[in-house]
């Protein structure tokens, strides 16, 4: 009879394991769709947690999360309202230049193939192949944009949980905290917390840091577009904040369009364009970065770059995004545990 039982608690813990596999698989659309919406909550709960830090020295905790969320919810809703108008007519302005930008493209082709030809090298080829792919993409980028604006429309949707579970998140973190706590191995508890509150902390700190440094290369971008002229300075300075999340990748692909709307106004405009982008980077690297950010990452460019391309090739761009993060909370935690 012992025998039998040890038998079976021996197998126990492999056979709940594999159960689990198969209802992960099984069920791994809604489990992916939840750990967005509980990885969207838990970013609102990095967010608001000073805030509630704050309003819980004179409200209960309770009314100290919900005021956090409130306040941060209206201050996101302010940002949108001041941006959204400026950012539709930049929008509806680029659509109406479009034409003009394909136009502008037909003449630079032109010239560059008269300029290959006096030197003997025939591209007629690359012309009858071009030329009729920019006046294709011109149709296909509205339904394009229609198409990207459903999608992030149903991603908003499939995320609308997430303040709910911000607010439970900071209401009850420290009764979550200690139920945590409590499942560790005793012998292993202390090193679990340290582990715990060293990877909350790096990575809140590189979250809040992260998100400034994004909005404040955003800002600068745009008011430097501005300055210098660019067609969409705002809309390209948007972009710009949010391709900030993905470090030495994400700047390039932003630049890339800035560049080419401002060809339309001649190699000067770009020009221009061009040095605005540099010197934003520039700044971010030696005065923004360093500021926001600290020691909040300490990962060598090379293995930024491989992670990068780990989570992109994982999960698209939002790999890219979240890889980060990601690996840093990772550190944080090996790092309390062996302190």
């Amino acid at each position: 009879m012992e025998r039998v039982r040890a038998a079976a608690h021996r197998w126990r813990l492999p056979l709940f394991a594999g159960i689990a596999l198969l209802a992960a698989i099984l069920l791994r659309r809604v489990l992916s769709a939840l750990a967005v919406q509980l990885a969207a909550g838990a970013l609102l709960m990095a967010l608001a947690l000073p805030l509630c830090r704050e309003l819980e020295r004179r409200l209960p905790a309770g009314a100290a999360a919900a005021g956090a969320l409130l306040l941060l919810g209206a201050g996101a809703v302010g940002a949108l309202l001041l941006a959204i108008p400026p950012v539709v007519r930049q929008v509806r302005q680029l659509a109406e230049s479009l034409p003009a930008v394909l136009a502008w493209a037909r003449e630079w082709l032109l010239a560059a193939e008269g300029w290959l030809l006096a030197r003997g090298l025939e591209v007629g080829p690359m012309r009858e192949e071009l030329l009729p792919l920019l006046s294709s993409r011109a149709g296909e980028l509205a339904s394009g944009a229609i198409s990207a604006v459903t999608r992030l429309t149903g991603s908003v949707t499939r995320v609308m949980l997430a303040p709910l579970l911000a607010f439970y998140l900071l209401r009850d973190r420290r009764r979550f905290a200690a139920a945590l706590t409590l499942l560790l191995p005793v012998q292993h508890r202390v090193q679990g917390v340290r582990a715990a509150r060293e990877m909350r902390r790096e990575t809140a700190a590189f979250l809040r840091g992260q998100l400034l440094l994004s909005l404040s290369v955003g800002a600068l971008t745009a008011l430097g577009l501005l300055l210098a002229g660019t067609p969409g300075w705002l809309l390209l300075g948007l972009l710009m904040g949010v391709m900030e999340l993905i470090p030495y990748v994400g700047p390039v692909i932003a630049g890339i369009p800035a560049v080419l709307l401002a060809l339309q106004n001649g190699w000067g405009s770009a020009l221009w364009t061009l040095g605005v982008l540099l010197a934003v980077q520039q700044l971010e690297g030696a005065v923004l970065s360093p500021r926001l950010l600290g020691g909040a990452t300490q990962l060598h460019p090379m293995a930024v770059l491989l992670l990068i391309s780990a989570g992109g090739m994982l999960m698209g761009a939002p790999g890219m995004v979240l890889v980060l993060p990601a690996a840093v909370s990772v550190r944080g935690a090996l790092r309390g545990w062996r302190t």
